[in-house]
């Protein structure tokens, strides 16, 4: 499938899902936090976009440096669930990424061109199934997912191609626990803390990983349609001699119900520190519908 083929098929299921999801729900987009599953037969598809840029990057001993140049991915997320019962859900998803590389003058909207050449390359990266479930009936609000994600696209560090790096050549097995707390009618606090193994695809051990990110979210309700959000993220990975990287992400969010069922998102977010990692921000919008 070519990239405009997938950017139309998305297009045209989402707006399938936006016309159902206006007429068979009337849901609060703070009654389904990430903790909470959906009910059973119930259906959630997700668009999340997110584009990073850099033009700096944090050495080993964790000091900002100039990059000399501009690296921009862009990732779609297309996630489609569906509630097995109250206590267990099935969920796909699919990632499209693009990836543009330029001077550090250059536009960070190039890489919305999801063109091929040696300066930019595009692609489906990864798709793979999950499972989410709540393993103690009365805490609602925690839950466990656990998810394979598979490289499909071939060459992805672009080794033997005139391209640049697009992904890592790794299969990943996502895990997450998930849980929320109301702190008052207004306010509510969501923790999450998630193993990311990344396993090679020719399964050589020394290229075998595991980044173990930590991320708080703090979410204020103005009324049933606004969620305003602080997030902060701890992102550690480890190597065969320990922490190998790391990075903290800090950025604030909003989220608005559009119509029934249907819920709209935008945030930002900052590389506030790090060590042998990029320092960049990332410009973030979903959409999520539930019918």
């Amino acid at each position: 499938m070519n990239n405009s083929s997938f950017l139309f098929t998305v297009t045209l299921l989402l707006l399938t899902q936006i016309v159902n999801g206006q007429e068979e729900n009337n849901r609060s987009i703070q009654d389904y936090t990430p903790s909470v599953l959906i009910n059973k037969g119930q259906t959630e598809f997700k668009l999340f976009n997110s584009l990073y840029t850099q033009t700096q990057f944090f050495d080993k001993e964790g000091s900002k440096l100039d990059g000399g140049s501009r690296s921009t991915f862009f990732t779609s997320i297309a996630e489609y669930n569906y509630g097995v019962s109250s206590r267990v859900t099935l969920g796909a998803e699919m990632w499209f990424r693009s990836v543009y590389t330029g001077s550090s003058e250059s536009s960070l909207t190039n890489v919305l061109t999801f063109s091929n050449s040696n300066q930019a390359r595009s692609g489906i990266n990864l798709a793979g199934i999950k499972v989410k479930f709540n393993p103690v009936k009365k805490w609602e609000r925690f839950s466990f997912q656990s998810g394979l994600m598979l490289s499909v696209i071939s060459d992805p560090q672009s080794k033997k191609l005139d391209r640049p790096f697009l992904d890592n050549n790794r299969h990943l097995w996502i895990s997450k626990f998930l849980y929320d707390k109301k702190i008052s009618s207004k306010f509510q606090l969501f923790a999450q803390l998630s193993s990311w193994v990344s396993i090679d695809k020719e399964l050589a051990e020394e290229n075998t990983g595991i980044a173990t990110p930590v991320d708080l979210f703090v979410s204020y309700f103005p009324n049933k349609k606004f969620t305003i959000y602080l997030q902060n993220q701890f992102w550690p990975s480890i190597g065969s001699e320990g922490l190998s990287s790391y990075f903290i992400q800090e950025g604030l969010g909003l989220k608005y119900q559009l119509a029934k069922g249907v819920e709209l998102e935008s945030s930002y977010t900052m590389f506030v520190a790090g060590k042998d990692t990029g320092a960049g921000q990332t410009f973030n919008v979903g959409i999520r519908i539930l019918r």
